[in-house]
C-alpha cells in the first residue's frame, strides 16, 4: 500500500491523505477500484482523528482506494472555504484517477457530523457529485447554525438529481438531533431518491466505527451500531450495479 499526503492549502492546513492499493498483476482481474472520500467531523473547529484513518482503513479492507480530506476549520476560515476544499480534493481524485486506478463512476463520500454537512453540501451544491453519500449523525438542517453560524441548511436543496444516500444516527444523540437524519430521509423519499436509513436506539455522538480501539466510550453503545460499515458498503455495491 502507498500513502501520500497532498497539501491543498498550507495556510489553512488543508490536506488530502491518500491510501492506495495495488491493481493489475498480483491482484487478478482488478484493473480499477472504487474510491471513498472521507470527511471527518469536528463542528467545523477541527477534524476528528477518530473519524479519519479508522474509517479509511475499514473501506481499504473492502477494496476501496481511500482518501481523507482535512478541510478548513475555524478560526482559519469559514464558509464557503470548506466547500472549496471539497471541490479541490475531488478534482485531484478525478485528475489522477488513471494513475491511482480509480473508477470515477464509483466514488463515494463518507461524512460525520459537520463533516457530513460538508459531504452533503459537496454532493448537492457542486459539480463533483459522488455515486453515493454515506452520512453519519450529520448536520443537515438549520441546526448547523448552532455550531457554525452562516453555514447553509442543506435539506432544502434535495431534488431528483441528489445522489443516493446511506444515513445513520442514534436516537438519543445529545449533540446533533436525530431529526437531521429523519428530515433528510423524508426529503429523499419525497423526491424518489434511493436511500437507506438506520436509526439505532442509543449511542453517544461521534462513535465513528463503533470499535473500542477507536474510542472507549463510557456511555453504552448499541451493539448493532458498528454494522453501518458493512451495510453502507453493501448499499454502495447495489448503487454501482444500477449504473
Amino acid at each position: 500500500m502507498q500513502r501520500e499526503v497532498i497539501t491543498i492549502n498550507a495556510e489553512r492546513k488543508v490536506t488530502l491523505t491518500c491510501y492506495l492499493q495495488g491493481t493489475g498483476e498480483g491482484f487478478g482481474h482488478l484493473g480499477q477500484r472504487p474510491a471513498v472520500f472521507v470527511i471527518p467531523g469536528g463542528g467545523y473547529t477541527h477534524c476528528s482523528e477518530r473519524e479519519a484513518d479508522p474509517v479509511a482503513f475499514a473501506f481499504l479492507k473492502a477494496g476501496y482506494q481511500a482518501f481523507i480530506l482535512r478541510y478548513t476549520c475555524q478560526p482559519d476560515g469559514s464558509w464557503p472555504l470548506p466547500l472549496q476544499d471539497y471541490e479541490e480534493g475531488m478534482k485531484i481524485l478525478h485528475q489522477r484517477s488513471r494513475e491511482w486506478k480509480i473508477d470515477t463512476a464509483k466514488i463515494v463520500t463518507v461524512g460525520f457530523s459537520a463533516g457530513g454537512h460538508l459531504a452533503c453540501a459537496g454532493g448537492l451544491l457542486t459539480s463533483y457529485r459522488p455515486a453515493a453519500m454515506i452520512l453519519g449523525y450529520s448536520l443537515l438542517t438549520s441546526e448547523i447554525e448552532k455550531y457554525a453560524p452562516g453555514y447553509p441548511s442543506l435539506v432544502e436543496h434535495v431534488n431528483e438529481q441528489t445522489p443516493p444516500a446511506f444515513l445513520f444516527a442514534t436516537a438519543n444523540d445529545a449533540s446533533v438531533c436525530v431529526q437531521n437524519t429523519l428530515t433528510y430521509a423524508s426529503a429523499l423519499a419525497q423526491h424518489q431518491v434511493l436511500f437507506e436509513c438506520h436509526v439505532y436506539p442509543f449511542g453517544r455522538h461521534g462513535f465513528s466505527t463503533g470499535d473500542d480501539c477507536v474510542q472507549k466510550d463510557l456511555d453504552p453503545l448499541y451493539p448493532a451500531v458498528k454494522n453501518w460499515i458493512a451495510d453502507s458498503i453493501a448499499f454502495c455495491e447495489m448503487v454501482f450495479q444500477q449504473k
